[in-house]
């Protein structure tokens, strides 16, 4: 049986978007993005390679990339166009190197291995399946997350998690009813088979002489 989880994306962009107000957005040659996807009633996620892409907007002082919603609607837009997979949640983030970005992204993948290895099934999107289209963000309105916000996300979070393990307990108990169903429907199955194949009685042959078995009879 599928079990189903909640994800857990305020705990992503809790760790993954920077956490203080940035000064003026600047613009670099080059950036290195990757954006995960996933839906609340699947345990199927996805992450596209590293990609490298020109010109990317950045806040400076918090190193938060500008824009992102505009890079997170292009690969939304692409499953729902593409891959018919509506209504999924986007997550992008990036990293001003290649090696910074390689952090991020074994980061965000270890929530879905390690102790969930099995919990979920990762599957990648190389650059030939999407890639990036660069956004300028030069008069980007994006700002990062208020305290008042990741306080909300680690509360919601909170919430997603107990739901999360009250679905899994309820799924476990379904499970081993179900075990247990069959393994007694097994146990009737063979016994009935048993009682099928056994040998019929062979009649007791009487040991009296004619005529006590006469009187007998």
């Amino acid at each position: 049986m599928k079990i189903l989880r909640y994800m857990m994306f305020a705990a992503l962009l809790t760790a993954l978007l920077p956490q203080t107000a940035g000064a003026k957005g600047t613009v670099v040659p080059k950036g290195y993005l990757f954006g995960f996807v996933a839906n609340f009633t699947d345990s199927v996620v996805y992450f596209t390679d590293i990609q490298e892409v020109d010109s990317i907007w950045y806040d400076k002082r918090s190193r938060f990339l500008l824009g992102r919603d505009v890079y997170a609607n292009q690969l939304r837009t692409h499953f729902a166009e593409q891959m018919n997979m509506p209504h999924r949640t986007c997550i992008v983030s990036f990293g001003l190197s290649r090696k910074d970005a390689e952090k991020k992204l074994m980061k965000m993948r270890k929530l879905y291995t390690g102790k969930n290895a099995g919990a979920y099934e990762i599957r990648n999107l190389n650059e030939n399946q999407f890639h990036f289209t660069t956004v300028n963000a030069s008069e980007s309105e994006d700002t990062p997350m208020t305290k008042a916000e990741r306080k909300a996300a680690r509360e919601e979070l909170k919430q997603k998690q107990k739901e999360a393990r009250q679905k899994q307990k309820q799924a476990e108990r379904e499970r081993k009813q179900a075990e247990q169903q069959r393994k007694q429907a097994r146990k009737l199955a063979k016994a009935s088979h048993a009682k099928k194949d056994a040998p019929a009685p062979t009649p007791v042959e009487s040991t009296l002489p004619p005529a006590e078995v006469e009187m007998h009879e």
